[in-house]
Parts: C-alpha cells; structure tokens; sequence
C-alpha cells in the first residue's frame, strides 16, 4: 500500500464550516474524503466526481446501459435484413404478377419471326415498352425490366430494336 502523507492548508472558519456541512452527506465518509473526491475531481476536469460506492454503481450503470444498446442494435440490424428481404420478396412477386400480365398483353408473333429484309419491321410486330406501360397501367421502368426478365429468360418472349412481342 502506497504510504500516506498529510498536506496542511489555511482556510476561513466559514469555508470549514460549510464544507463540514457538505461533508455529513451520506455519500461522503469524512471531510478529508470529500476534499480528496474534490481535488480528484478538479484534476480530472469532471464536473462531478464519482463518490466511492456510487462510482461502481456508475460504472456497471454503463456498461448495462452499452450491453443493452448493443443488443438493441443486434435487434435492429436483423429487423433492417427482414424487411430489406421482405422488400426484396415483394418486388419479386410484384414483378411475377407484372410478367403474367405482360404474356397475356404481348402481341404476338410466329415462332419463324426473325427481324430482317424478308420480314416486317420489328415496330409492326412487337410493342415498345412504354406503349405497353401506358396500356395497362404501369410504370415503364418496371415494364421495361420485367420485359427483359422475360426476354432473357424464356424463349417464348422476344425483342429487337426496343421492341418486345411473344413468339407462337
């Protein structure tokens, strides 16, 4: 144990007085202790001090306080991967609902059709994607999306030029 020595200073009766006052709080043990929490306090730059057991209390306060933050941030970030899947699902089901609607609506075309100079132009055959968005409805970048799921997907839906229709 690291030995003790005793510092002397001069105050006025008034000062003793008030910081005796002080010092009966029960969180203090003796004047000398709440001159010692003080000055500790002073060098530290801390505008209150720990006191003795309230300072272990303080501590273990904080890290419950950081355990439960943690957990709460554990929770949060799986609640943010379910909804981001949930999102994720819905858009695909959204788009499998836009693509059964674009096969019924997709003009169609003989399974020989291949643009070129002995068939008509891909614009008589197929329909464009925003013409298809306006005509039921929709939003013409996912239209346009759904289209190219198909395209690259299935042989059935086909394009050229822009233009989409579904071969028979």
């Amino acid at each position: 144990m690291a030995e003790k020595t005793t510092v002397a200073f001069r105050i006025d009766e008034s000062t003793k007085e008030e910081w005796e006052k002080a010092a009966k709080d029960p969180a203090y043990q003796s004047l000398s202790h709440l001159i010692r929490l003080s000055v500790q306090r002073e060098i530290a730059g801390e505008e209150s001090a720990p006191r003795t057991a309230e300072a272990d209390t303080a501590q273990t306060d904080n890290s419950e306080v950081l355990e439960s933050l943690s957990r709460i941030e554990k929770v949060t970030e799986e609640i943010e991967k379910e909804v981001k899947a949930t999102a994720r699902e819905q858009r695909a089901e959204e788009l499998y609902d836009l693509e059964q609607v674009l096969l019924e609506v997709l003009p169609t075309a003989p399974e020989t059709y291949q643009p070129g100079p002995k068939e008509p132009e891909p614009g008589s055959v197929g329909r464009k994607p925003r013409d298809i968005a306006g005509r039921i409805g929709a939003d013409t970048s996912d239209v346009s999306d759904a289209l190219e799921d198909l395209a690259n997907k299935i042989g059935q839906v086909r394009s050229a030029q822009s233009y989409y229709w579904r071969a028979e």
